[in-house]
């Protein structure tokens, strides 16, 4: 809201029936209004309107009054700079004689304080017009607080979102739906997959080889079509090392300017499928365990009895060399089934053709023995 300084008030006397072709003639883009045409124009406007003549009120309607807080009455011979935010002052000063002289066209955004002191965005623009025969402002006056207010919070949230992008664990990425080109990815996504931004924004996960499995990344943006989110799919992902790494997929589609794009976060799980591996590995080991101590058990009675024939023929024929060999590898046999049966924690080893096979000469026995 401006005031210019006091103008000059013309000091010859008008003739009626010339004042009107004066007016029009007085000066370029200015419009001639008296107080009763104006009123009946301007009263029922949706938008604010103001007349300043030497610095000060000398019409508001009715919008405005609601806007300000202020009736006519009290506004009415009072300086417009009583409802401009005091930091606000100059600035508002500055683009309004700008507007008067034709040098800005856009309308000017700045702060004003009602009756009850509370603080309002303004949207302005003023032009210069003959008001009852003399110089003055008129001003259009817009009430921007909903609107500046949801901006402020949208560039807080806009902050946020920048700030929980860069700095989460997981890995977040902006790309494509169709062709999955990265459009943004943050720290995370980098640190552990080993690429640098060079190399992944602008080429695709298809390119890069991300997805270990390409299906799944079709089976993916079919899901995507239909319900546009998906949910903790378990996928895995190829690292630029070429390792493999388990992990934990979401994604939603967005708008991104004119085409479908999915923001995707990313959790990595590789620790923790490993140790869920090793321990259905356990598992299943433990269970082929207590099947062979189950069998060793029972294959103890017909060793007593092979014992007992053995002796049985040494006695007979003290000096046969094979009876001798057939003991020792009962001796054997037993030694065996008897760390089978006491073994409370194992190690596995490699056998054949990838296989683990129990390495029961390296277990503990309730004793801590090896």
């Amino acid at each position: 809201m401006f005031f210019n300084k006091k103008q000059k008030q013309h000091t010859k006397k008008e003739n009626p029936q010339t004042s009107e072709k004066d007016c029009s003639e007085r000066e370029k883009a200015n419009i001639c209004f008296d107080v009763h045409s104006f009123a009946n124009v301007f009263e029922a406007s949706p938008i604010g309107i103001f007349i300043l003549q030497d610095r000060k009120f000398c019409f508001v309607n009715h919008e405005f009054q609601r806007i300000s807080g202020y009736t006519e009455e009290e506004l009415r011979g009072k300086e417009a700079s009583m409802l401009v935010f005091v930091e606000d002052w100059e600035e508002v000063r500055s683009n309004a004689i700008k507007m008067l002289k034709g040098k800005r066209s856009s309308p000017y955004l700045y702060r004003a304080v009602d009756k009850e002191g509370e603080l309002k965005w303004i949207i302005e623009s003023v032009t210069s017009i003959s008001y009852n025969d003399r110089p003055a402002i008129l001003g259009y006056f817009m009430d921007y607080t909903e609107r500046e207010h949801a901006n402020e919070a949208l560039a807080r949230s806009e902050e946020k979102f920048h700030k929980a992008f860069r700095s989460s664990p997981d890995w977040i990425v902006i790309s494509t739906l169709e062709d999955g080109f990265y459009i943004d990815v943050n720290e995370a996504f980098l640190e552990t997959t080993g690429y640098r931004r060079e190399e992944v924004i602008g080429r695709t996960s298809v390119e890069l080889g991300i997805w270990a499995d390409p299906e799944q990344r079709k089976e993916m943006v079919e899901v995507l079509r239909e319900q546009e989110k998906v949910r903790n799919l378990e996928a895995k992902f190829r690292m630029k090392s070429g390792e493999i790494r388990y992990v934990l997929w979401s994604a939603e589609v967005i708008d991104y300017g004119d085409e479908k794009c999915l923001i995707a976060v990313t959790r990595d799980i590789t620790a923790r499928k490993r140790a869920e591996e090793e321990r259905l590995e356990k598992e299943k080991l433990r269970g082929v365990l207590e099947i062979a101590c189950t069998t060793c058990h029972e294959l103890n009675q017909p060793l007593q009895y092979v014992y007992y024939l053995l002796d049985e023929i040494e006695e007979k024929l003290s000096d046969c060399k094979a009876v001798q060999k057939l003991k020792e590898q009962c001796d054997r046999m037993r030694e065996v089934m008897s760390k089978v049966e006491n073994i409370t924690t194992y190690k596995s080893t490699e056998y054949v053709k990838g296989e683990k096979m129990i390495d029961i000469h390296n277990t503990s026995s309730p004793e801590g023995k090896e």
